[in-house]
């Protein structure tokens, strides 16, 4: 004859169990998260270039303002303003420096995918803007 035997869990033991197994399914899918490669759009590490130099224009205070960038078949070599008027470097002093930042941090890091300085946040996003349309000019996928 069988015996039956009857096991007691109580349900704190339950609980803990069930916090502990969510604890480690949010750590595996945070640990598989951290280590997968990630592929962007704004990655130019990723993309080929036809080498040359590509200019944007933007619009200020009635005048285009250039943005060469320059590459060559994989990386980016050099982004400069060109044709900045005087009127607009007196009514807009923050566009040469902001340049300058955003294209250290281009140029270093290969993507335009940056956060350009706190204190220039709409000139960062109108000139990055600009890079990145002159980079689509450039882009060999065209």
């Amino acid at each position: 004859m069988v015996k039956s035997r009857f096991v007691v869990l109580q349900m704190k033991d339950i609980v803990r169990t069930g916090i502990f197994v969510v604890i480690g399914l949010v750590l595996l899918i945070a640990l598989i998260w951290a280590i997968m490669p990630r592929s962007s759009n704004t990655d130019m590490g990723a993309r080929n270039f036809i080498p040359g130099t590509y200019t944007s224009y933007i619009i200020i205070h009635n005048r285009p303002i250039g943005v060469l960038v320059t590459v060559d078949e994989n990386k980016i070599i050099d982004i400069t303003l060109s044709e900045m008027a005087e009127s607009q470097e007196v009514f807009y002093p923050l566009i040469r420096p902001t340049m300058a930042t955003l294209s250290q941090e281009v140029i270093s890091k290969q993507s335009t995918n940056i956060e350009g300085p706190a204190d220039a946040a709409v000139t960062s996003r109108i000139l990055l803007d600009a890079i990145n349309n002159a980079l689509a000019q450039a882009s060999a996928e065209n």
